[in-house]
């Protein structure tokens, strides 16, 4: 299975003091769809610290966003006064967590070179 990163660089690079419970998953997860955004062009001998980085912050958002769908009432917004509350659903949280990655790729990933010489998120042939 493809996997950008492994568990010591994904608490390396995000400072972070462990791995989301699921981490096996969301890696490969991850990566693969990192690895469908940039066509393949990923030189898996020599990945390089955007690509690694990036796949760090999906992680990040797959699980935020698996972790929103197991609660319940995900709050959306609340209004004290007059009481009420919006909440989320399963389809907004996609449509985001959607957005947010393709963000992730775009900021990241914009100007690193691929195994081909080409540009990462070049579509051209």
């Amino acid at each position: 299975m493809l996997k950008y990163i492994n568990k010591e660089e994904y608490i390396e690079l995000l400072g972070a003091d462990g791995i989301p419970d699921d981490f096996n998953n969301l890696v490969i997860k991850a990566s693969s769809y990192i690895n469908r955004r940039t066509f393949g062009r990923i030189d898996i001998e020599n990945i390089s610290e955007e690509v690694k980085y990036a796949t760090c912050l999906i992680i990040e958002l797959e699980n935020k966003a698996n972790i929103q769908k197991q609660e319940i009432g995900n709050i959306k917004s609340q209004n004290i006064e007059g009481w009420s509350e919006t909440y989320s659903t399963s389809e907004e949280i996609d449509s985001k967590l959607k957005s947010d990655k393709e963000d992730i790729v775009k900021e990241q990933l914009w100007n690193v070179i691929g195994k081909d010489g080409n540009y990462l998120l070049y579509r051209g042939e």
